[in-house]
């Protein structure tokens, strides 16, 4: 099972984003980005169009652990984002996956 992470600015996002610049949770954020990048945790992340929200899709790891990874995230943790997990049972990627129904289905 992948994940798909949905994280909302929980203030006004201007003043969210100034207050996260300001205290470098913005900064810290994006080396914890590359630290489980190169872990193999995060498969694909980034923002959506105007920064309103942040995307992170987690590969193959427990439900719980996905919860313990984004409450340990430094802009959640700092508390300028919380955020939603979405079990996501990925059957297309890159054209590759089941295309025809099943009997039965």
């Amino acid at each position: 099972m992948w994940y798909l992470t949905v994280h909302r600015w929980t203030g006004e996002q201007q003043a969210s984003i100034a207050a996260a610049l300001a205290d470098d949770t913005l900064a810290t954020h994006l080396s914890w980005m590359r630290e489980q990048q190169r872990a193999g945790k995060v498969l694909i992340a980034g923002p959506a169009k105007g920064f309103e929200l942040g995307l992170i899709v987690f590969g193959h790891l427990p439900e719980d652990a996905v919860h313990e990874l984004c409450r340990g995230e430094p802009l959640v943790a700092a508390g300028h984002r919380d955020y939603e997990v979405i079990a996501w049972d990925v059957h297309h990627l890159l054209g590759i996956g089941e295309f025809e129904l099943k009997p039965g289905s």
